[in-house]
């Protein structure tokens, strides 16, 4: 009977089809998953130690200067030649600034991460810029621990 269908493998089949079908849309899903970037907010725009140092920085300075968190090198610094500007987005940790928002001095709180390599070259090439545009960069290291008369005493020199 040429004309016999077998049910089963067709049954057999239509399965596998579908099984193959379902794991592409698995991969292809996971895969999309992994390239879109994901996002959450994060707590607090400083971590605590930057907070402290926020705080403290704000308390003795405060009155005559703003204190400003989370400064990007190309909200303060221009560059004169051309050329792209990618080098100046790049945060430092704090500005000071008059009270008609000029920059005074900027600051970095630096922990033990910021002796990798790849964060020495970013230091570095922090410090250069700075250098150049002719502005201080204060840079309190957290080993060294929090001692305000020392942050008073550092800061006082640049003012």
């Amino acid at each position: 009977m040429e004309n016999d269908i077998d049910y089963n493998l067709i049954l057999i089949v239509v399965g596998a089809a579908l099984l193959v079908t379902i794991a592409i849309f698995i991969i292809v899903k996971v895969i999309a998953r992994k390239k879109t970037p994901r996002y959450k907010l994060k707590p607090c725009l400083l971590t605590a130690t930057e907070m402290k140092y926020y705080n403290a920085l704000t308390a003795m300075f405060g009155n005559d200067y703003c204190v400003l968190p989370q400064i990007n090198l190309a909200s303060v610094i221009d560059k004169e030649d051309a050329g792209y500007r990618t080098e100046l987005f790049r945060n430092v940790d704090f500005g000071l600034f008059d009270k008609a928002l000029r920059p005074i001095l900027l600051i970095e709180i630096n922990d033990n991460t910021h002796m990798r390599k790849d964060r020495r070259l970013r230091d570095e090439k922090v410090h250069v810029i700075c250098k150049k545009a002719r502005i201080p960069l204060v840079t309190f290291w957290t080993k060294d621990g929090f001692d305000e008369r020392s942050i008073y005493t550092t800061v006082k020199k640049y003012l």
